[in-house]
C-alpha cells in the first residue's frame, strides 16, 4: 500500500524511523512502564525539539523548519506508528505554539515562538477546567487587572504538559467582560502556579498530563494574546488544526495495529497452517486495511485544504472522528487477531496500542463534539 500523496513525505518518514531507532525504541518500554508518580521525559522532548520535529510547520522566521502541513501531519503519523505517545509529546508542543504563531503580536512571537520551537520551552495549551470541557466557552478562571498585571484566579485539568510547562497559553474570562480571552503566562515557577501530574494515566503515559490550580498567579497586561475577548476564537481556531494531528494519530496507530496483525497472521500457525489462511482473519484484516485507507484519506483532504488556506473546520472534524474511530477498531482486530498474545503487553506492541488510542476519541474535542460540528455543517445551524 502507498501511503504517500506527495513525494516529500516519504522522506519525512525515512527521518522519522532513523530517529525512532535512535531515540524512542530504546526508551518507548521505560516510559510507558515508568512508576507513579511519572516523570515528564524532558531530555526525549529536548531531543525531539533539536531534531526541529516540534517546529516542522512553523515559520522559519522564528525557528521553525517552515515545512508544509502535509509534512508536518506524515511526521505526526509516523512518529504515532512508532509510538503514540512520543508523537503526542511533539503533537502538544506543537498545539501550545500555534495560537501565539497565528493570534500574538510579533513582539511575542519573536519573544517566545523560537523557545518553543527548538524544544527549549516546554509550552501548554491551558484551556480546559473541571467544569469547563466540551463545553469551552463556560470558563470560571478569571483574570483582574492590577496596574501593569492580571492576577489569575482558577482551576485548570487534564492539561497535557499541564504537569511540567515553562509556558502556558491561558484561556480566561477578565473582570467584567464577558468571553474568553487569551494570556500567556510566562512565570509558572511563582507560587500561586500549582501544577500537579494526573496519576494513573490509562495510556499516552509518556506524555503527561497535569491539572493547575491557580492561586493569585500574574502575568504582565503586555502578555494579552491578541484581542480581549476573542480567546474562545482563537482556541476554537486552534484545535480545528489540532484535529488533523489527532486524526494522524490515528492513522499511524492503526497502521502499526494492521503490520502488526498481518506479520503475526503469517506465521502463528494453528490447525497445521498459518491463520492468514483463515478467511475469519482475512476478513478481519481486509476490513481494517479498508478503514485505514479511508482514514488516511480523509487526513490528508483535511490537510491539504489547510495547506491551500481554505476553510477545513468541517474536513478537520469529519478527519478527527473517522480517523480516531479507526484506530480503535484496528486495534480491537489487532487484539482480537493476536489473542493472548495481544492481550498480554509481555508478548506484543498490542496491549500498548489498546491503551493509547482509546483516548483520540475523547481530546481535542470527543466524537459527539466532532458529530456537533458536522451535522451543523451539514444541515445548517
Amino acid at each position: 500500500m502507498n501511503k504517500n500523496i506527495d513525494p516529500k513525505q516519504q522522506a519525512v518518514r525515512d527521518e522519522v524511523k532513523a530517529f525512532a531507532e535512535k531515540e524512542i525504541y530504546p526508551r518507548s518500554k521505560e516510559l510507558d512502564q515508568m512508576p507513579e508518580p511519572r516523570k515528564f521525559p524532558v531530555d526525549l522532548y529536548r531531543k525531539i525539539g533539536e531534531a526541529g520535529f516540534i517546529g516542522y510547520a512553523m515559520p522559519p522566521e522564528f525557528g521553525g523548519k517552515g515545512k508544509s502541513h502535509l509534512e508536518y501531519i506524515t511526521l505526526v503519523e509516523e512518529l504515532c506508528y512508532h509510538d503514540a505517545a512520543v508523537g503526542l509529546l511533539c503533537a502538544v508542543g506543537e498545539l501550545a505554539t500555534y495560537p501565539i504563531i497565528h493570534f500574538a503580536s510579533d513582539e511575542q512571537k519573536k519573544k517566545f515562538v523560537p523557545d518553543c520551537a527548538a524544544g527549549k520551552r516546554i509550552p501548554a495549551f491551558v484551556l480546559t477546567e473541571p467544569n469547563a470541557g466540551s463545553d469551552a466557552a463556560n470558563q470560571s478562571t478569571e483574570a483582574v487587572e492590577t496596574g501593569n498585571e492580571y492576577v489569575i484566579n482558577g482551576e485548570k485539568i487534564f492539561i497535557m504538559h499541564g504537569d511540567a510547562a515553562d509556558l502556558g497559553v491561558l484561556f480566561c474570562k477578565i473582570k467584567d467582560q464577558p468571553k474568553l480571552s487569551a494570556i500567556i503566562v510566562e512565570d509558572t515557577k511563582q507560587a500561586g502556579w500549582q501544577a500537579r501530574t494526573l496519576k494513573n494515566k490509562m495510556g499516552m503515559r509518556a506524555a503527561t498530563t497535569g491539572g493547575i490550580i491557580l492561586k493569585d498567579v500574574r502575568a504582565p497586561k503586555a502578555n494579552l494574546m491578541g484581542e480581549i475577548g476573542k480567546g474562545f476564537r482563537y482556541a476554537m481556531m486552534t484545535l480545528d488544526s489540532a484535529r488533523i494531528g489527532v486524526a494522524a494519530q490515528g492513522v499511524g496507530i492503526a497502521q502499526r495495529a494492521l503490520d502488526e496483525s498481518v506479520a503475526y497472521a503469517k506465521k502463528r500457525i494453528a490447525f497445521g497452517a498459518p491463520i492468514a489462511k483463515l478467511q475469519a482473519i482475512q476478513w478481519m484484516i481486509a476490513d481494517m486495511a479498508t478503514r485505514l485507507e479511508a482514514a488516511r484519506g480523509l487526513c490528508y483532504k483535511a490537510v491539504l485544504k489547510q495547506d491551500k488556506g481554505e476553510p477545513f473546520s468541517l474536513d478537520a472534524a469529519m478527519a478527527k472522528l473517522y480517523c480516531s474511530e479507526t484506530a480503535n477498531f484496528c486495534v480491537d482486530r489487532a487484539m482480537q487477531i493476536h489473542a493472548g498474545y495481544g492481550y498480554i503487553g509481555e508478548f506484543s506492541i498490542i496491549e500498548k496500542l489498546y491503551r493509547d488510542q482509546r483516548v483520540l476519541e475523547i481530546y481535542e474535542g470527543t466524537s459527539e463534539v466532532q458529530r456537533l460540528v458536522i451535522a451543523g455543517n451539514v444541515i445548517g445551524r
